[in-house]
């Protein structure tokens, strides 16, 4: 028993790490299809959470909108806005006092000397206006391509590109190759450039962003970057990369607020950080680029938008239809890309980051689930155990699902759930088949003892043989060879085991036929019963009939064994009906379903008693049967054991004609 419990921990324990690696496996061999998955589960947080009023995000609204919509074309009766009507914007937004204008787009060729002149003019003197760029973004593995490029721009590149401090290894990181920069004129009186360039996940879907490329021996920032860092007064020397983990922000300070402090920004090994979006689109301030443009118009309207637009940083960007500038989100299926660069700076001006646990801290956490799910399939049973592994893995997600609520920490949902899944299948497939080869072995342990129609009945209902004793009037025969132990004196083990054999597979093929059960062989004695654990009402009837059935087969089996030299076997039968005790009975070690009482006492004195070659039977069998089987009586006789004396019966063995 012990043996058993150890080894199927052991294949249980086995069975678990199992289902650990190739849940890790999955991830490993089809990123492309898994990670996806895990993606898509972290966006149902996204969604639920903005669309809950007690968990969305708070907005914090230094951060706006100034949008290029369908209604801006329709109010300013033109499709194709010149640079003219950029430079208004720019002016305006200088005069409302915003704190930071960034313009989400490349101007990367001039127009026209006069337009072009009006914009670089407005940029120049607002003194807060960012413009894009783009690069390609290229992984360390990857073979760098490059083109010669205009002369101008590389060399704005490498007088604005940006010295970090970097402790780590940073070869992880994008390269920014390939640029196309706004013309180098109206760059190089802006107040810098942000590249635009995004890198989405494997399912297409945009959740982070590169703050920091390698560019040629130093740094370039992203458009939000760049933006954010000035505007908490953070130059370059003051960004700390650790690559893997961190961007730290010294001294930040958020102008009008009090103390500077350190900003610590996670990070992963290329540099991205996960986008804390604040909610859909609509969930910031959006005003309409042709009401920025027109309020100069209006003195006391432009004093409204100083006072609506005073120290904000303002996001300037086309989401007209058709704009090629949109993609899928967490929360948007098309979410307007400017948008990204917002909720960028959101994240970091109001510090709300989202931490992705990393591989080792999962690691840890699905080991504790598999411990979860080791206790209960050594406690519960089957169904149990299933319900229970589908309350500790509803319980992860849950568990996962506060986390990311309120402790802004993700989780991964995916790998956990195909963790326990492999677990609980692999489980029960091996219980399932260990059972069936215990039944197996159950079975023909049955096979030995009651017949083929009542080994199916107890298979499919193991009650039949409860481990518990109940009385219940049953046959009881006896039978044993004459002299035989004087016979196998003279003969060598192996004989003997082989006419035994011979001689009980006869016998016990007859039993069956009738439904008895063979309870045990006892030397060359054997002992049946009949009326259990199958109900018989004729239990006497099928008895007697056995052994009528059994004496003239010994008889066949003499004639063989006589012809090639073996022993004359003869054997005597003794049968008793009465009330008895059934059930398995034994040691927790070894059980066995077997008969007890006087009954059976009575029905093994008669079996010594019967002539040989005869069958002796008691008063109440013959009671039952003498209707159906002739018999004789024998008169009384005394058996040991009992003080009274017994009236007994033969049953007369009629050789076949």
């Amino acid at each position: 028993m012990t043996i058993n419990k150890n080894r199927n921990l052991q294949i249980t324990i086995l069975l678990i790490l199992g289902s650990l690696v190739a849940a890790h496996s999955c991830f490993w061999l089809l990123p492309g299809v898994f990670e996806p998955w895990n993606y898509q589960a972290v966006d149902r947080l996204f969604s639920f959470r903005s669309s809950s009023e007690q968990l969305v995000p708070a907005y914090d609204d230094t951060i706006v909108h100034v949008d290029l919509t369908n209604s801006t074309i329709q109010r300013l009766n033109n499709f194709y806005l010149n640079r003219s009507h950029y430079a208004q914007v720019a002016r305006n937004l200088a005069a409302m006092n915003v704190s930071e204008q960034l313009y989400d787009f490349i101007f990367a060729a001039r127009s026209n000397d006069k337009e072009d002149g009006e914009l670089i003019e407005a940029t120049k003197k607002a003194g807060n206006v960012y413009y894009g760029l783009a690069f390609e973004l290229l992984k360390q593995e990857e073979k760098q391509r490059t083109s010669p490029g205009n002369t101008k721009d590389i060399d704005y590149l490498d007088m604005t590109k940006w010295h970090v401090t970097v402790k780590g290894d940073s070869k992880a990181l994008y390269i920014g190759s390939n640029p196309l920069i706004t013309f180098s004129a109206l760059a190089s009186v802006s107040k810098g450039l942000g590249y635009l360039s995004l890198e989405f996940d494997r399912d297409g879907v945009f959740r982070r962003m590169p703050l920091l490329v390698c560019y040629k021996d130093a740094f370039y920032p992203s458009f939000s970057f760049r933006a954010i860092c000035d505007y908490l007064g953070v130059p370059p020397e003051k960004i700390v990369v650790r690559p893997g983990k961190t961007i730290t922000l010294k001294d930040a300070k958020r102008p009008g607020k009090a103390a500077a402090h350190d900003i610590i920004i996670p990070i992963d090994r290329w540099g991205n950080m996960v986008i804390n979006f604040v909610g859909p689109w609509e969930r910031m301030k959006h005003y309409n680029f042709a009401d920025v443009l027109r309020a100069s118009d209006d003195r006391d309207e432009m004093e409204m938008w100083e006072e609506e637009l005073n120290g904000k940083i303002v996001v300037v960007s086309q989401v007209s239809t058709g704009s090629s500038d949109v993609g899928p989100v967490p929360t948007d299926t098309q979410f307007p890309l400017s948008g990204l660069h917002a909720n960028v700076m959101h994240t970091i001006l109001t510090e709300s980051f989202l931490r992705e646990i990393s591989y080792r801290e999962m690691l840890f956490i699905e080991l504790l689930l598999l411990l979860i799910i080791l206790v209960l399939s050594l406690r519960l049973s089957s169904v149990p155990f299933s319900l229970g592994t589908i309350a500790a893995a509803g319980s992860y997600i849950g568990l996962a699902s506060v986390f990311f609520f309120y402790g802004q920490v993700i989780l991964h949902l995916v790998r956990p759930l195909l963790v326990a899944t492999f677990a609980l299948i692999s489980i029960l497939a091996y219980r399932y088949i260990n059972e069936e080869k215990q039944k197996e072995v159950l079975r023909r342990t049955f096979e030995a003892y009651f017949p083929p129609l009542i080994v199916k009945k107890i298979m499919a209902n193991p009650k039949m043989i409860a481990s518990g004793g109940y009385k219940k009037e049953l046959t009881v025969l006896f039978s044993d060879i004459k002299n035989f132990t004087g016979y196998s004196s003279t003969m060598t083990p192996d004989h003997i085991q082989e006419l035994l054999n011979e001689y009980f597979e006869a016998m016990t093929d007859i039993v069956f036929k009738y439904q008895g059960t063979v309870d045990k062989f006892i030397g060359d004695g054997l002992m049946v019963f009949f009326g259990d654990p199958d109900p018989q009402p004729d239990h006497a009837l099928r008895c007697v009939r056995a052994a009528v059935e059994m004496q003239k087969k010994v008889r066949e089996i003499k004639v063989t064994w006589e012809k090639r030299g073996d022993m004359p076997i003869q054997i005597r039968i003794g049968i008793n009906t009465g009330t008895v005790v059934v059930g398995n009975m034994g040691s927790a070690r070894r059980l066995s379903y077997t008969v007890l009482g006087a009954a059976v006492n009575m029905a093994q004195r008669l079996e010594s008693n019967a002539p040989v070659e005869g069958i002796m039977v008691s008063q109440r069998t013959h009671d039952l049967v003498k209707d159906h089987i002739p018999t004789r009586p024998l008169g009384q006789i005394q058996v040991k054991g009992f003080e009274e004396f017994i009236d007994v019966y033969e049953v007369p063995v009629e050789e076949d004609s």
